[in-house]
């Protein structure tokens, strides 16, 4: 199961070591592939027969130095006594596979893609031989690729992030007939990734042996993403299908491959060619799908006048011959099919589908029915099913924060302020009662299907169909309203665009849905009956279980919502329900670990690497809010570890663009501030070497820290600094490591003035040792995406750092004091000495420029003048004269300077230093007149005595 494999077992913090045992092979397997190290494919026994064949070497030479030459170079009966223990890295793949549940293989192919390899698409059973199609793992598979597509002016570059089950793409299947030398998967590899690495396992592959169990009769599947570069071998997206073993012994397969294959790409044995095989090849000759036939045997064959039936040789070709498929493949592409398609094709074949099952069938149901139910609604409307999530909402989370930061008025004390709030609030929530009861059939439907006696799978099939579909909805009404924003540009002026799309904005996001939302109506429904709802008993033993409903999607893996993306707020009754109902059993112990930095630094692939979860991926803003995620450590090791979950905490990241247009810089310093506080271990993300983006960030908390004074938690942070090219980056960056030092314990002591605290450095307020907690990871791919495999680098470095992180750990959980004391600041998290140190960063560059360029004009004119003085043309250089040389370029920068003043973003900041600037822009002028009258009077006088010395 899933939630089994996530747990932390040994191998998790400690060295990994060679397997002996077959019993121990799947587990570093797992962990590996979690990991995203594609090296898991050569995990195998440890080869007995290499000590035994030193240790039986020695002994043979010792008791029998007699043996002759024809004795030793004789292999007879005796070379085959020696027992083979090495077992075939596919065949531990397929075991995994067959052992695993429906949840398990979807998590595994999701990191089989991710990790550029192919994944299993028709498989026997090891038992009784049906073919079975893992459909709802395949279902799962997204794939991105940037297709060329013509245009007016030639071609354009298309991006596609789909899932490929709804994705047609043109299908070559890959096929053999008897036995040959010549490797059909390394051809295959080759035309596919030109590259070392091999999508496809084959013979050449470290581990491989000649002997395998479970791989014969296997369908793979793999798919060739175009990266819209030159060296693209196809212009768009191309599915591989590979069929291992002898087609001629595997017709059911074969028909498939012929009914959804666009091409046949043959690869035809040396041998002659007997019985069923020359019954294959009539057969394939007769079928309308375009044919490429290898001979493994020929260096040259006579070509055909059938363009759709070509003959290629396959003995030596090497280059040649993978220009040959890939040319002959381009002419026949013409016909595409999905894995709905593939769907249709498996079923005419009696093949079984894995969606078929009975959980997995009530489970899409349940879903189907639920969308049915949205799709009453207008497109984009769909939120208006959700009722407590709207304007009322935000306006409530507005007056939350305001009780807890009331300001002195003349006309109202601060006990009127308060009743006025909390009779305000209280309105409000009446307000989202009367809109949520009776509740709507759509959420009356998702709750009764969540609570209700059906097993647990069947709401997890549930809740991952509904995934699906809301996916899906969310992708067309997307497309949908970025139609009508295309339509805005045409008929909109250009001083009205701005509205127009922040417009479009809003419609995209009133359009999106996801579990998220729900799950979010769920709580704030929680929440409001608790506050206001002592009049709706019918409703009080249904909404009593939605805390259970909450800590059980939590326990199963799902991420459980920590703060509100959109409205920055916590729902702390709703999180102290589901954790009190997660505490029922007992007192659980919990590492909580979390993670914060910029926006797309990688923050999300480094928790899913880390742990294998499966946390939203994507360029941009993906991630709103913090979300939580339970995995549980195993019992072999909790002794050890002192504790029974990690909680793992994703945030969105800072400094959105999304955001740039409204109050980000609260809404950063909020979430960063409860993200590192609540976390007993914080990873600061940063892409690249330069912690620069965070230090201001990290400003701000450490300010908040200091005011906080009633949470008596002392956090604790490392640095993690992705995509570092450099092997001895860490070696090397002691220097960049230093400053940072200085740089944390600069702005610590600052904050601590300000606040009056006795603090000599950033440690002592949030723990950090520089030597130990700052790593340095390697990039995340081998080469370009979107076919560029996962740097096993990386994985590794990912591996340190976990064994580095879950060594120890002492939490005790004081979300709810974190919060009231955070909703009970408000300057620190618009704290201006940060927002004034970026603005004035860009007015130092700005000035930089400006004085460059007055600067320059001084050696033009320096140098100007130093010839004329050497030519007998200058006898005298006054100021008045330097003056008017000065006053063109003085007169344009200082407009420049003017007019960033009044045109620059954060005017009111700005204008606290227009007079220094103005003054030190005089003085630089002044200086640099007096510099060069001083330079050129010298230069003149040099040469008077030049002249009265000649």
């Amino acid at each position: 199961e899933l939630t089994s494999v996530l747990e932390k077992e040994k191998t998790s913090i400690t060295a990994e070591e060679m397997c002996t045992e077959l019993k121990n092979l799947t587990q570093p397997y797992l962990y590996k592939l979690m990991m995203l190290d594609y090296s898991y494919r050569t995990l195998f026994l440890k080869d007995h027969n290499i000590d035994s064949a030193g240790s039986c070497l020695m002994r043979e030479k010792s008791t029998d130095d007699t043996t002759g030459s024809d004795d030793f170079f004789t292999l007879g009966l005796q070379s085959s006594t020696t027992c083979e223990s090495h077992i075939h890295p596919l065949d531990v793949h397929m075991a995994v596979f067959h052992c695993s549940d429906n949840f398990l293989r979807a998590f595994l192919f999701t990191k089989l893609s991710t990790c550029q390899f192919a994944l299993p698409f028709l498989v026997p059973s090891p038992e009784t031989g049906a073919v079975e199609l893992p459909l709802w793992a395949l279902r799962q598979v997204k794939r991105s690729w940037c297709s060329k597509e013509p245009s007016e002016r030639g071609s354009s570059v298309k991006h596609n992030c789909r899932d490929m089950f709804n994705t047609p793409v043109p299908t070559v299947s890959f096929i053999r007939l008897g036995s040959s030398s010549v490797s059909k998967s390394q051809i295959l590899n080759s035309v596919v990734s030109p590259k070392r690495h091999s999508m496809f396992f084959h013979w050449h592959c470290r581990g491989s042996s000649p002997h395998r169990l479970l791989m014969d009769r296997v369908v793979e599947v793999a798919w060739y993403c175009p990266g819209g570069r030159k060296d693209d071998v196809f212009d768009s997206c191309v599915a591989y299908l590979n069929l291992h073993g002898d087609a001629s012994k595997h017709p059911e397969q074969l028909q498939f491959l012929q009914e959804v294959s666009t091409v046949n790409v043959l690869l035809i044995s040396e041998s002659p060619l007997e019985g069923e095989e020359k019954k294959t090849t009539e057969a394939l000759v007769k079928s309308p799908v375009p044919l490429i036939s290898l001979f493994a045997g020929q260096s040259k064959v006579p070509q055909g006048n059938n363009p759709t039936m070509v003959r290629l040789a396959a003995k030596n070709r090497g280059e040649a011959l993978l220009n040959n498929i890939k040319h002959q493949t381009l002419r026949t592409v013409n016909k595409t099919s999905s894995l709905q398609t593939y769907l249709q094709a498996a079923r005419q074949q009696h093949f079984r589908v894995d969606e078929d099952s009975a959980i997995c069938t009530e489970g899409k149901e349940n879903a189907q029915m639920l969308l049915e139910l949205l799709k009453e609604g207008e497109l984009l409307s769909l939120k208006n099913l959700l009722p407590l999530q709207g304007e009322l909402w935000h306006q409530w989370c507005m007056k939350d924060k305001e009780q807890y930061r009331l300001n002195s008025k003349v006309n109202k004390s601060i006990e009127q302020q308060l009743s006025e709030i909390r009779a305000e609030k209280r309105a409000l929530r009446r307000e989202h009662l009367k809109r949520a009861f009776p509740l709507n059939n759509f959420m009356r439907s998702f709750l009764e299907c969540l609570t209700s006696a059906d097993p647990h799978d069947t709401k997890l099939f549930m809740l991952h169909w509904l995934g699906m579909y809301l996916d899906e909805e969310k992708y067309y009404s997307m497309w949908t309203t970025l139609r009508l924003k295309d339509k805005s540009k045409d008929k909109e002026l250009e001083m009205k665009l701005q509205k127009d799309l922040n417009t479009i904005s809003e419609q995209i996001s009133a359009a999106t849905l996801g579990l998220q939302h729900l799950m979010r109506e769920t709580a704030q429904l929680y929440e409001t009956f608790q506050s206001e709802g002592d009049g709706l008993e019918e409703y009080r033993q249904f909404v009593r279980v939605l805390p259970a409903v909450g800590a059980e999607m939590l326990m199963s893996g799902h991420p459980l919502e920590l703060m509100d993306g959109d409205a920055a707020h916590v729902p702390l009754v709703w999180i102290e329900a589901v954790l009190d109902k997660f505490t029922e059993l007992g007192e659980r112990k919990v590492f909580v670990l979390s993670v914060l930095g910029i926006q797309s630094s990688g923050k999300s692939i480094l928790l899913n690497t880390m742990f294998g979860l499966q946390f939203t991926v994507s360029a941009g803003r993906c991630t709103r809010g913090a979300f939580m995620q339970l995995v549980r450590v195993s019992e072999e090791v909790r002794a050890q570890l002192q504790y029974e979950f990690v909680l793992v905490v994703d945030t969105e990241g800072l400094q959105s663009p999304e955001l740039s247009n409204k109050a980000s810089l609260s809404h950063d310093n909020e979430l960063a501030t409860v993200i590192i506080r609540i976390g007993d271990m914080t990873m600061i993300n940063i892409m690249g070497e330069n912690p620069s983006e965070m230090q201001d960030i990290l400003q701000i908390c450490v300010q908040a820290f200091l005011r906080m004074k009633s949470v008596q938690i002392k956090p604790s942070c490392i640095f993690v600094h992705q995509n570092v090219a450099e092997a001895s980056a860490n070696n090397k960056n002691m220097e960049g490591r230093r400053r940072l030092q200085e740089k944390l314990d600069e702005m610590a002591c600052i904050a601590a003035r300000e606040e009056n605290c006795e603090v000599t450095g950033f440690s002592d307020i949030i723990q950090f040792d520089v030597e130990s907690q700052v790593f340095y990871f390697k990039n995340l791919l081998e080469g370009d995406p979107p076919m560029a495999p996962p740097n096993p680098s990386y994985s590794q470095n990912v591996q340190e750092l976990k064994m580095k992180l879950l060594s120890v750990a002492q939490w005790q959980p004081e979300i709810k004091d974190l919060w009231n004391a955070l909703l009970a600041e408000d300057f620190v998290f618009s704290f201006r000495n940060t927002l004034e140190m970026l603005v004035y960063s860009k007015l130092e560059e700005k000035y930089g420029e400006w004085s460059w360029k007055i600067r320059k004009r001084a050696l033009e004119i320096q140098n100007r003048l130093s010839n004329r003085i050497n030519n007998n043309k200058v006898q005298a250089v006054t100021s008045s004269d330097l003056m008017r040389e000065f006053d063109d370029v003085y007169s344009t920068l200082t407009a420049e300077i003017e007019k960033y003043f009044k045109k620059e973003k954060y005017q009111e900041i700005l204008i606290n230093w227009k007079v220094n600037v103005d003054k030190r822009f005089e003085n630089l002028r002044n200086e640099l007149i007096e510099e060069t009258q001083k330079q050129s009077n010298e230069l003149i006088r040099i040469k008077k005595c030049q002249s009265e010395l000649d």
